[in-house]
Formats: C-alpha cells, structure tokens, sequence
C-alpha cells in the first residue's frame, strides 16, 4: 500500500533483498540522495517501482496532481494543459483513448462469449437426463 507517497506493504519491501546488484545498490543510493529519504524508504520507493511501474507511475502522479490542489490524475492533466491553453486537445486525446479502451474491451468480450459458445456447441456433448 502506498500512504502519503510512502510504501507500507511489507511484502513490497522483501523484493529488495533478492535483488541486491551493484546497480540496484546505486539506484537506492540515488534516490536516497535525490528525495532525501532514509535506506529503507529508498529500498521501498524503488521496490514498490520494480513491483509495478505502471501503477507506481499512476500513483506518483496522482499524489503530484494532488499536491497541485487537483482532486485526482485526470483533473490534474487537463488544469495543468489549460494553462498551457492545450486543454481541448487533452480532453480529445483523453476522449479517444477511452473510446478505444471501450472498443477493445468490447472486442475481448465477444470473443470469450463466442469462443464459449463454439466450444459449448461443438465440444461438449449432451448429458442424457437423469431419470
């Protein structure tokens, strides 16, 4: 879990350990002397981002946006592009990014419920009825 920007999952923080090169030594230094934080909450930062960099990505700039006075990423993205006077064209990309999103869920979805119904109708064979 991430609270206040900080890890507090203790599963999280067990990855460092196993991965302990010269390099991820470096990183964790780096970032201790960047953020200024202690060993263990650079080794939590930096594992939390080797666990997943998406959604350590996502939260960071969530908490960014946050700090900003925004209630969440998105509000974020679009006030900050509005006062570059880029907000219309951040709503469009936003907008066509969910349409897609949408389209190809929509695509997985009748794909799994055909692919079901084929195998059901081809592969499966009828239990006589119990008497």
């Amino acid at each position: 879990m991430i609270s206040g920007g900080r890890i507090t999952d203790t599963r999280l923080m067990m990855v460092g350990p196993l991965l302990k090169t010269k390099e991820y030594k470096k990183t964790v230094e780096n970032i201790m002397a960047t953020k200024g934080l202690s060993r263990k909450e650079a080794e939590a930062d930096y594992n939390a981002y080797l666990e997943n960099p998406t959604n350590y990505a996502l939260n960071k700039g969530e908490n960014y946006y946050k700090g900003l006075g925004y209630k969440n990423l998105m509000e974020g993205v679009i006030g900050e592009a509005e006062k570059e006077g880029r907000g219309d064209e951040v709503r469009e990309r936003i907008a066509a990014f969910k349409r897609k999103s949408r389209i190809k869920a929509a695509a997985v979805l009748v794909t799994a419920i055909s692919a079901l119904a084929y195998y059901k109708g081809s592969y499966v064979p009828d239990v006589p009825p119990l008497n």
